[in-house]
Formats: structure tokens, sequence, C-alpha cells
């Protein structure tokens, strides 16, 4: 997979908006959160998305990430957090109390393995800092990690859903699958699965080898995919497609969110997990 593949995939990759909270919304940090009606306590930074503009550099300086490989970080309703760190995808649980935060260690997938020496040293440093979190604060549009001295580490732009690649209207092209935990696979060569999403409520597209709809709601990032009508053909070439084809349905079922940056469409389920990602036909 190539430079720009890698670049349309991680700046999603989970990219992706929990689907139990609809609508980003800021918090300040600093105050507590009341519980719903449930006696609950949300998360108060759950169901928002980031993009990284500034970090704490090894020799202290304020550094601009990779042009092209800008970190994002999406904060799950269970305290669950995903991304991208340029290349590669991690996941952590996290904790809030008042202004204060404490990120557990990263698990990285190796999906987009980063080759270039520059990179691997932005993501290396970037989950260094993500842990060394003490607290936060949100002002505006920016989200702020602070280390314990009080100190700036991570500076954060919200992240913002471009009009230039619309939801409806838009073919959207496989690119990218969940398999197992946090396992992502391409789809075989030749199947060309797709996505379309029209204005009258029902998505369409092929799963490789029958084609398939279905009704489906949208919210600003919410969605949820009504009972699946697919054909009922059967193929053996290439190898694994009907696999990939029962896979790839069954995980469409789950989609309870979506987010989309740049040209990529990231479809979350609602463990806020990201389970398929798009590339936008031109």
């Amino acid at each position: 997979m190539g430079g720009g593949g890698h670049n349309i995939l991680s700046k999603v990759a989970f990219l992706i908006i929990v689907a139990a909270c609809l609508v980003s919304v800021g918090y300040s940090g600093g105050t507590e959160t009341p519980p719903d009606s449930v006696g609950r306590v949300a998360e108060p930074l759950a169901g928002t998305a980031w993009d990284l503009v500034a970090f704490r550099a090894d020799n202290g300086s304020v550094a601009t990430p990779l042009s092209g490989a800008e970190p994002l970080i999406i904060f799950g309703d269970s305290g669950t957090l995903s991304g991208s760190a340029g290349c590669n995808l991690y996941s952590a649980t996290y904790r809030i109390n008042g202004s204060g935060i404490k990120v557990e260690p990263v698990a990285v997938t190796a999906a987009y393995p980063a080759k270039a020496q520059a990179l691997m040293q932005q993501e290396s440093r970037y989950h260094e800092l993500l842990v060394a979190a003490a607290s936060y604060r949100v002002e505006g549009d920016r989200l702020i990690f602070y280390g314990p001295s009080g100190r700036e580490l991570l500076i954060f732009a919200r992240s913002g859903e471009p009009a230039s690649v619309p939801l409806l209207g838009t073919e959207w092209q496989l690119a990218r699958y969940s398999t197992t935990g946090s396992t992502v696979a391409s789809p075989v060569p030749g199947t060309g699965v797709n996505l379309t999403f029209d204005p009258d409520g029902t998505l369409s597209g092929s799963a490789g080898c029958n084609a398939y709809s279905a009704p489906y709601l949208v919210n600003e990032t919410g969605i949820a995919v009504e009972r699946i009508v697919a054909t009922k053909a059967s193929a053996t070439e290439p190898a694994g497609i009907m696999e990939q084809e029962a896979a790839y349905l069954a995980l469409l079922r789950t989609a309870a969110g979506y987010r989309i940056v740049g040209d990529t469409l990231a479809v979350i389920d609602g463990n806020g997990r990201a389970i398929l990602f798009f590339k936008a036909e031109g």
C-alpha cells in the first residue's frame, strides 16, 4: 500500500465519533459533570474528535506535526479513546476526574507500519505525551493536555467534518475492515466492495459478489442500518470472497456512528470501535 493510502487511512482511523454521542459537544475541563436521568456520569470528552496541531518536542520546544500525518484522537463514551498517531492506529482507556486525566498505556496496531524515521519519532513522542498527560482543558475549539507540572504537552483542534465529501451521494470504496480485536485487513483484490447512501434513506452497494441494500437512519455523527437485503449468488474466485462478504455485511449491520476526514469515511460500532474504512471514489 502506498504512502497516500497510509495517510488516508491513518488520518481517519478512528476517526471516528462514538455512536451514542450523536452531536459533538464541547466541555470545559475542571467542572464536574452531572449525572444523567438514571444516575450515570457522562465523560466530558465523550463523543468528540480532535486533530493534533502542536506538541512538546524532545528538546522542550513546541513543534507542529508532519503535514499529512497529523495525529487524531477520538473519545469514546465508555472510557476508551482511539485514533491515529500519524501512521499507525492506537487505542487506550482513560479516566477523567474533574480537570484531571489519566491515559493508560497505549495499544498500537501494526496495520500501517511507519517506515520514515521522522514519522516513527513523531508517533513515539505522541504516545509518550499522551500517557504523560495529567490534566486537560477545553478552550473554545482547542483541547490542551498538560503534564504534572502544568506544562502544555499536546494541543488539539476540534475535528470538523468537511463539506467537500458528503456522506450522501458519494460512492465509497472499501479500503480496510476490522477482523478481530484491533486487527484490520485489506479487501481481497478485485472484489470491489462499495457503499452509497441515497437521500431517500436507502443505502446500497456491492459486497464483492452480491448486491445489497438496506434502509438507514443518519444523524450528524450517528447512523443506524436496518435489515440488509442481499442477492443470493455464490462465487469461488477470488479465494476468500464469500467469507469477506459475510464479514463485511455483519460489520455493516453493527454500524452506529461514522466520521469523515478528508476523502475517507470511517464507520464505527456501538462500542466506539472503528470497523470499516472507505475511500471516496472520484
